[in-house]
Parts: structure tokens; C-alpha cells; sequence
């Protein structure tokens, strides 16, 4: 439980991760809040059949956009881009409480709806894409996605919760008003994370690429890393199942429970419930080092309670089976999120979530659309039978396919850990740490090797694996340095010849760094560049107390 402990103290103690997820948190309960109410406009107005365009055209004019959305957001701060989102939200939630409020036409709504959702397709891909450069280790970033499931969760229990209060108040106007509020919070406290530089880089001369091609970027990268195209899938499968029922609890609550239009929220909130539990077990995930098993245990355990519900539509088991779906949720979430942020490079991470976003959006969104259909051919019961069963049957499927995903995942975790007990690295963040660890070159020396020597013009930087080597200084043995202990630092950080000679006690396991690559990590960060100082003056230090 150590290492649960710790990350959950360094997610804690930061300041930056603390206000992403504070933001997140209102964001996914003003979006919550806001559908709910908008959903049982639609329904009041037209029926299943206008609730489920209302979900429709959230998501599926937002799939074909959100690649161009993501291209454009990809060029800017990811502070930026969440604070405008959260800003626009807010202009267009207000729009449809004023509108409801006032009488006009219900078609601006829609209108309204459908921009909301275009800019929502934002919010995960730059939250998620995010996190990495501000979590400083694997263990930090897994507790990270664990707080941004915690804070879906609580924001899917009290958004539908408080939504539909406010309706039981004054309405669906009273129910939109508030979440349009909530929005322009969220976009305020973005404004205190720390700036973070952009993963996007402007293509070197003789290699720019068409528009088309930057669009697609991707969908391209899936097909270089096929495991994440198919964890992308299986999530598409899953939000296409979340929106089929989406729609049809307004249909259950309504009409077959008996609930009315104030139950729709309470529904959701249990599902939220559920998520919230959920998300707290999904911090245990920090301490394992697969996400296979998770992931496809909560993908199949995220569709038997709709089967169960279609079975036996009793109002207490609803609530219990919305709640089984929300631990799901989260678990699903936090292992497949992790298991993308994993599998893909940091400069591919905006454009992969952008892209996947786009997915979910039209799986979303077709998943809307069909839900009314299908009530119209089969009776609701058998309706969310036949759903349900569609994950299930996909989690045993896949189960090999995620367990290769979670197999080839390209950040190197071993020498991740390395680097982060080095004090100069242990401030980096975990994107630098990433490009660190990616230059690092991996060379065996026998014993009796003299890595470098006194004198010499440093070009590396290196980090023992495993082994150790004494330090030799003016012929003078001065100190043996282990496993874990690096050498080299003094001659790239001061411009001067090599102080000490290194010679292999051990054979030993050394990763070496070229010196730009060195220098670019630690230049690019003041509190990494501080502790390498501190580091040269120490072993300056050492070796004037030899001298005299």
C-alpha cells in the first residue's frame, strides 16, 4: 500500500493537478445537470423520438468536427483551450435557460444543444492529454485518472441529483440555469493551473504535411499503435451502449417505473453513485502493474445490470443496477484511459484522445438514434436486454486483444523509476520524464572499464542500472556510487573537463544520455535545473575536501 499512499500524496500536494480536477469535476456536473433537464424538455415537447435527436445531435455533430477541433486546440495551452471551452459551454447552456424561460422557439434549443456538444468534445481529449504533463511518475498519473473518474462520478451523482431538484423548483429553465453557472466556474478555476508547454510542434522544412493529413493525425496513429485503435473501439462500443440507455431511462422512469420526469436525474445519480464507489476502488489500480483484467471485467460488468433491469424492472433493483453500472464505469475509465496514455508517444497523445473523442461522439450519438427505433420494434424490457448483451459478449472477445495493449505499452517503467530517483529528474513531470527515458541508451561495461576519464570532454550523462564503480579522482579513490546513483552530471552542467575518473568495480548495466538531450530536460525546468545545481556544488564540494 505504499505506493497507493504516495501517489495519492503527490496528487494531493499538486497544486496544478488539484485545480484540473476541481474544474473537471464541475464541468462533468454542470454537463450532467444541464442534459437531464434538456432531455426532459425534448421529451416534453416531442417525446422518446425528439429526446433521442437531443442526444443525437450532441454527439454526432461533434464527432465529424472534433479532429478539426482537436487540430486547431492542439496548437494552443491546454489551459486555454479549457478555459474557452468551459466558457463557451456556459454562453450556450445560458442560451437554452433563457429560452426555455422565455418562451421561444424550442429549435434554438436544439440548436444550442448541438454546439454545447461540439465543444464538449474538447474536454476530455485536452483534460486527459493534460494530466501527464503535470503527474511527475506512472504511479501519479494512475492516481490522476483516478481523481478525474472520481470527479465523473461525483459529478454524475450530484448533477443529476441537484438537476432535478431545481426542475422539481422551477423547471427545465431553473435546471439549465444553474449548470450554465457551474460552467463559467469551471472555466475560471483552469486559469490557476500552471502553463505547460504545447506537445505540437511545427513540422520541420520538407516535411509539412497537407491539412487532410493533420486531421487524420489520429486515426493514423491508431494504425501505428493498432492495441490503442482497439481499446478506442471497445470504448466506442460502450458509449454506444451509454447512449441507447441515456434515452431509454427517460422511457423506463417515465412509463415504466412510474418515476416521472424528476426521476430521470435520480437515475442518473445513481449511476453516479455507483461510479463514485467505483472510482475509489480504480485507485487500487496504482498498485497493479496489469490493466488488462480490469478493463475487461468492467466492460462486461458495465452491460449485465441493463439485461438484469430489462428482466426484472423493479424500482429498487434499478437504482442498485444503475449503481453496479457506475462502478463499472469508473473501473473501465481509469484502466483504459491509463492503458491509452500509456501506449501512445506525448506528442500523439492530444491527437489519439482528439480522435477517439470523435468515435464516441458518433457511436454516442448513433447510439441516441437507435434507441427510439428500437422501442418502436421490440418492447422496452427486450430493448434493454438485447443492449445489454452486446459488452459482455465483447469483453470475451477482446479479452486478448487488451491484454496485448496492456503488454506493449511503450512507456518504460523501469527506467522511469530510475530517472525519478535522481533528485534533478524528480521534479519533471512525467511527459519530460518520458522524452528523458526514450534517449536513454542501454550499454554493459566489465569490471576494471574505465567509463570515462578525468580530463575528458563530457558528452553523456549516465544512470547505473545495476553494478557499481568507483570514482578515482587525481588517482585517489573517492566514493562508490550503486545501483540507482548517476555520474557525469558536473562536466554537462558546468562546461568543464571530466573532474573524476569513473572506473567499474562490478561489471555494471548503465544508461547512457547524450549530452543535448541532458540539458534540454533540465534547462526546461527551474526546480530540475536548481537540484542540478545543488547536485555539481556537492560533489565540487567533495572534491575540494579532498584537495585539502
Amino acid at each position: 500500500m505504499t505506493a497507493l499512499a504516495t501517489a495519492l500524496r503527490e496528487v494531493a500536494g499538486n497544486r496544478s493537478i488539484r485545480n484540473a480536477e476541481l474544474a473537471w469535476f464541475i464541468a462533468m456536473s454542470a454537463q450532467w445537470a444541464y442534459f437531464v433537464a434538456a432531455l426532459v424538455f425534448a421529451y416534453d415537447v416531442g417525446g422518446v423520438a425528439a429526446a433521442g435527436i437531443a442526444g443525437t445531435l450532441r454527439m454526432l455533430p461533434a464527432a465529424f468536427l472534433a479532429p478539426f477541433t482537436t487540430m486547431l486546440a492542439d496548437r494552443l495551452s491546454p489551459r486555454l483551450v479549457l478555459f474557452w471551452l468551459n466558457a463557451g459551454r456556459f454562453a450556450a447552456v445560458a442560451v437554452i435557460a433563457i429560452v426555455i424561460a422565455s418562451g421561444l422557439p424550442a429549435a434554438v434549443v436544439f440548436v444550442a444543444i448541438t454546439l454545447e456538444g461540439i465543444l464538449s468534445t474538447l474536454n476530455r481529449p485536452t483534460h486527459v492529454s493534460l494530466l501527464p504533463a503535470l503527474a511527475r511518475s506512472p504511479q501519479e498519473l494512475v492516481a490522476a485518472n483516478a481523481t478525474t473518474s472520481s470527479g465523473e462520478a461525483l459529478g454524475m451523482l450530484i448533477g443529476p441529483f441537484v438537476g432535478g431538484l431545481f426542475m422539481a423548483v422551477g423547471g427545465t429553465a431553473l435546471g439549465t440555469a444553474v449548470p450554465a453557472l457551474a460552467f463559467a466556474a469551471a472555466a475560471l478555476i483552469v486559469l490557476r493551473i500552471e502553463r505547460t508547454p504545447r506537445t505540437y510542434r511545427p513540422p520541420a522544412p520538407g516535411e509539412e504535411r497537407s491539412r487532410l493529413n493533420e486531421l487524420m493525425a489520429g486515426f493514423a496513429a491508431m494504425r501505428t499503435y493498432p492495441a490503442v485503435g482497439g481499446l478506442i473501439a471497445l470504448f466506442g462500443a460502450q458509449v454506444f451502449v451509454r447512449g441507447v440507455l441515456t434515452v431509454l431511462l427517460v422511457v423506463v422512469s417515465v412509463e415504466l417505473l412510474g418515476l416521472g420526469s424528476s426521476g430521470v436525474g435520480y437515475l442518473n445519480a445513481a449511476l453516479g453513485a455507483g461510479s463514485l464507489v467505483g472510482a475509489f476502488a480504480a485507485f487500487t489500480l496504482v498498485l497493479r502493474p496489469s490493466l488488462a483484467l480490469p478493463f475487461s471485467a468492467a466492460l462486461g460488468l458495465w452491460g449485465i445490470p441493463i439485461i438484469l433491469l430489462g428482466l426484472a424492472p423493479q424500482v429498487l433493483l434499478a437504482f442498485l443496477f444503475m449503481g453496479v453500472i457506475g462502478v463499472a464505469n469508473a473501473v473501465m475509465d481509469v484502466s483504459g484511459i491509463s492503458l491509452v496514455q500509456r501506449s501512445v508517444p506525448t506528442k500523439l497523445r492530444a491527437r489519439v484522445f482528439g480522435a477517439g473523442e470523435a468515435i464516441l461522439s458518433l457511436t454516442a450519438g448513433i447510439g441516441s438514434l437507435v434507441a427510439p427505433i428500437l422501442v418502436a420494434f421490440v418492447s422496452l424490457e427486450m430493448a434493454l436486454v438485447i443492449v445489454g448483451a452486446i459488452l459482455p459478449i465483447l469483453a470475451v472477445v477482446s479479452a486478448p486483444l487488451v491484454r496485448r495493449a496492456d503488454a506493449s505499452a511503450i512507456v518504460p517503467h523501469r527506467e522511469l523509476e530510475l530517472l525519478r530517483g535522481v533528485p534533478m529528474f524528480a521534479p519533471l513531470p512525467l511527459t519530460a520524464l518520458e522524452q528523458v527515458a526514450g534517449g536513454l541508451v542501454p550499454e554493459r561495461h566489465e569490471a576494471g572499464t574505465e567509463v570515462i576519464r578525468q580530463g575528458d570532454r563530457g558528452d553523456c550523462w549516465y544512470l547505473i542500472a545495476a553494478g557499481s564503480v568507483d570514482v578515482v579522482h587525481d588517482g585517489e579513490w573517492l566514493k562508490t556510487l550503486n545501483a540507482g546513483e548517476a555520474f557525469g552530471e558536473i562536466a554537462l552542467l558546468s562546461d568543464r573537463p571530466r573532474t573524476a575518473t569513473i572506473r567499474v568495480r562490478d561489471t555494471i548495466d548503465v544508461l547512457r544520455l547524450p549530452r543535448e538531450t541532458f540539458l534540454e530536460a533540465l534547462t526546461g525546468s527551474p526546480r530540475a535545473q536548481l537540484a542540478g545545481d545543488s547536485v555539481v556544488a556537492e560533489r565540487l564540494a567533495e572534491l575540494d575536501e579532498v584537495h585539502r
